[in-house]
């Protein structure tokens, strides 16, 4: 299995993207929007819940219950220079 690098720090971005900073010092830009289509995210539409996202431990976590694979944020975000 491929090894990514930690997230530490996850910042909401306007139109339901993340700014994600990882342990290697690398930033990366994720688009949720997607993933807003299914029942589990349904509540993450409203963007005052969704900037309360939050890096514990590696993953990402909303106040409402919702986490996110970390592997997929790595994989499906693009380099943020």
């Amino acid at each position: 299995m491929q090894q990514y690098p930690k997230l530490i720090c996850v910042t909401a971005l306007e139109n339901h993207k993340l700014l994600l900073s990882y342990a290697n010092k690398e930033k990366r830009v994720y688009d949720f929007t997607p993933n807003l289509a299914h029942p589990f995210f349904q509540p993450l539409v409203n963007q005052t819940l969704f900037k309360k996202v939050q890096a514990i431990d590696g993953e990402l976590e909303w106040a409402t219950g919702q986490d996110f694979c970390p592997h997929t944020l790595y994989q499906d975000s693009e380099s943020h220079a």
